[in-house]
């Protein structure tokens, strides 16, 4: 080694040239040349500095790592060093024959010995007390880099991967993604320089291209070599996703090939899953998402995203436990899609995948507000059977809330799936428990639950986009997001009237008269209900028909016309009568065995109710006075409800708990009540209860 090492050590300049328009990465070049964070003798304790960037393949780490190390080099004049070690090339370069390289550029003469120990140890000998630059460029793992650290103090070393070398003791982390919005928009100008007269409109050529350095470099050298071409020219040939890829290539430099070799690395079933991902609507996913879509567990899903995120093929987000696809990387999963796997499998993966989406959203409409009319399972393409439950179950409802929407909606939906989608979650899928858990999965999902709708608009099954909006119409209501309320509903609307489905017409114009009642546009939200009614009456579709007429009292109530409101709540009640709402053979079966517990504490005063209208303090007994009975049958069933649990002493709170409405409905039934039998209180109501013989 004495022989070796005898001459005297040169000043090894072995870093590539700058890019010379290198623009933004600010915050990331101040960590790398940040002179308080760079070790030299003058200003830190002895001791070797290590960065670690990493990022997908494009997203300019080497261009940094080059500019940070040429901004430092000058507290590092003893050696700046730099290797390509080939680590996304198939052929990562054996660490003998870089340390070899570093030796010889730092003056070793004479046969350098083939065992690495031995390189090493004569590595970090040359390089001892010499203030020393080191950058590793694409770095395979860590087991390659290691022996190319120096180990001396008043170094640095700058290693650039596409994998997280989470193994290197010591190191500070940094990754790189997309450039913003306006680095991006300032590398081209720097880049197309003369070409540039600041009066192109940008913004959609960096969208296509994904803000990624690499493609926003292609697409520069694309127009200088074609002077004829105009930014807008390029954006129509790369706004075809089959070609955009293809499209993006300059001389040697490409995308694609990029690409490839980071799906190259993957393991075989991590390939699958990566592939599988291009299914996926939107711009995130969660791990049960690319678990249904690939036909695995939620673990197995998870390990597998977790080995992409390290190798920055797919990228975790800031919300935990959610991930990311670059733009450019789904169409190359998507290519990948078409070539490896059948369409039979593809379209099983996605149909699978749609069916977990739509029972997922069903279960948290539940949760966020169970009484809301929707549409009936059969409007998804579900079989008759299913859509006679979902009808059925869709009777036994009232309004849900009196101040929503001019009341929302008359009558509860039913809990039966779509039938077309219907699936069942296995134990990792389960659904929100609650509805604090179901609002935030749909605040997380929204953004894709709307690209849903959108690509099924584009080239799909129309039923999703009205099923979706139509089960989101509580989420809006509730989170108050009412352009995009409008924008989904919207769409569901053109679905609807391009397939004549009369019935997801109404639901749409139903859903829009909500959002233009929450934007204080009444004149809008009365002629959408308008609407639904006529929908609801030339389709058949009573339970849509009572929820406009509904939300018509409302607006009425707010344009300060009672007697226009009264008109559309007396048709309202009307109609929920003629549906058969079954309430009365509810009530005596199930309401009241579960009332038993529930107001077990309210006994006492039912009783001194049923007391005072008796003047006794024992249980008053039925009188079956015949003419009183004969008022009781003018009643409408909902009314004689009513009438009986104000018997019990319940509150208008308690009774609308009860028959699922609003106390502003209670009011109104107990309104007519009082007209139709012409007393004034509920003592007399209780009175008169007890005097026809009704069932108490």
């Amino acid at each position: 080694m004495r022989g070796v090492l005898d001459g005297a050590p040169t000043r090894a300049r072995l870093l590539p040239p700058d890019t010379t328009d290198f623009t933004g990465r600010l915050s990331e070049l101040a960590a790398l040349t940040d002179p308080n964070t760079l070790c030299t003798s003058k200003t830190a304790p002895h001791a070797s500095q290590l960065f670690v960037v990493t990022g997908a393949g494009g997203t300019g780490k080497t261009a940094l790592a080059v500019r940070a190390a040429r901004l430092a080099g000058d507290s590092f004049p003893d050696a700046h060093l730099y290797a390509d070690l080939g680590g996304y090339t198939g052929a990562p370069t054996p660490v003998p024959d870089v340390l070899r390289r570093f030796l010889r550029a730092l003056g070793a003469t004479g046969p350098l010995p083939a065992d690495q120990t031995e390189l090493v140890g004569m590595f970090r000998t040359t390089l001892a007390g010499r203030r020393t630059l080191v950058v590793l460029d694409d770095a395979a793992d860590e087991a390659q880099v290691r022996p190319l650290l120096p180990a001396g103090p008043d170094t640095l070393a700058v290693v650039t991967s596409r994998n997280w070398l989470g193994g290197l003791a010591g190191a500070l982390p940094l990754r790189l993604g997309p450039m913003p919005e306006a680095e991006a928009a300032a590398m081209l100008a720097r880049v197309l320089g003369a070409r540039w007269t600041g009066t192109e409109d940008v913004d959609g050529l960096l969208a296509l291209c994904g803000y990624l350095p690499l493609a926003i470099r292609i697409a520069a050298a694309r127009l200088l070599s074609r002077p004829q071409m105009s930014v807008d020219d390029l954006c129509d040939q790369l706004r075809d996703e089959r070609r955009r890829l293809k499209r993006l290539t300059a001389g040697d430099i490409t995308v694609h090939g990029v690409l490839t070799s980071s799906y190259d690395a993957l393991e075989t079933g991590d390939r699958k899953v990566f592939r599988r991902l291009a299914l996926l609507r939107g711009f995130d996913f969660c791990p049960e998402a690319a678990a249904q879509v690939a036909g695995i567990t939620r673990e197995e899903a998870q390990e597998a995203l977790d080995r992409m995120a390290d190798r920055s093929v797919v990228r975790p987000e800031a919300e935990t436990g959610r991930y990311s696809l670059h733009s450019l990387a789904r169409l190359f999963a998507a290519d990948r899609l078409a070539a490896d796997e059948t369409p039979e499998a593809v379209h099983a993966a996605e149909a699978g995948h749609l069916r977990w989406v739509l029972s997922r959203l069903r279960d948290a409409a539940d949760l966020v507000n169970p009484c809301l009319v929707r549409l009936p399972a059969s409007e998804g393409g579900a079989h008759p059977e299913a859509d006679a439950v979902a009808d059925a179950d869709a009777n036994a409802v009232a309004d849900a809330d009196a101040n929503a929407a001019g009341g929302l909606g008359a009558a509860a939906r039913s809990p039966a799936r779509n039938g077309r989608y219907t699936t069942t979650a296995g134990p990792q899928d389960a659904a929100p428990a609650h509805r604090e858990a179901a609002l935030a999965w749909l605040d997380a999902e929204r953004h894709n639950l709307l690209a849903l709708v959108r690509h099924h608009r584009r080239s799909g099954d129309p039923a999703v986009c009205w099923i979706i909006p139509d089960a989101l119409r509580g989420y809006y209501h509730q989170r108050r997001r009412l352009r995009e309320w409008t924008r989904m509903a919207d769409i569901g609307m053109a679905a609807a009237r391009h397939e004549r489905n009369l019935r997801a017409q109404a639901a749409m114009h139903l859903s829009l008269g909500m959002a233009c009642f929450a934007a204080n546009r009444l004149g809008e939200a009365e002629d959408n209900y308008q609407r639904a009614v006529e929908l609801g009456l030339g389709s058949g579709w009573q339970e849509i028909e009572a929820a406009a007429y509904r939300n018509l009292a409302g607006v009425a109530l707010a344009q300060g016309d009672t007697a226009t409101s009264e008109k559309y709540m007396t048709l309202w009640a009307e109609l929920n009568e003629r549906l058969d709402l079954r309430l009365d053979s509810a009530l005596p079966e199930q309401e009241d065995a579960r009332a038993e517990d529930r107001d077990a504490a309210s006994g006492a005063s039912g009783a001194s109710a049923a007391s005072a209208a008796s003047g006794s303090q024992s249980t008053p007994q039925p009188t079956h006075d015949p003419a009183a009975a004969e008022e009781w049958s003018a009643l409408s069933r909902r009314e004689q409800t009513v009438a009986r649990l104000v018997v019990q002493g319940l509150t208008n709170q308690q009774i609308a708990k009860r028959i699922r409405c609003s106390p502003e409905t209670v009011k109104f039934h107990l309104r007519n009540i009082f007209r139709k039998l012409g007393i004034g209180s509920r003592v007399e109501i209780a009175r008169f209860v007890l005097a026809s013989g009704a069932p108490s």
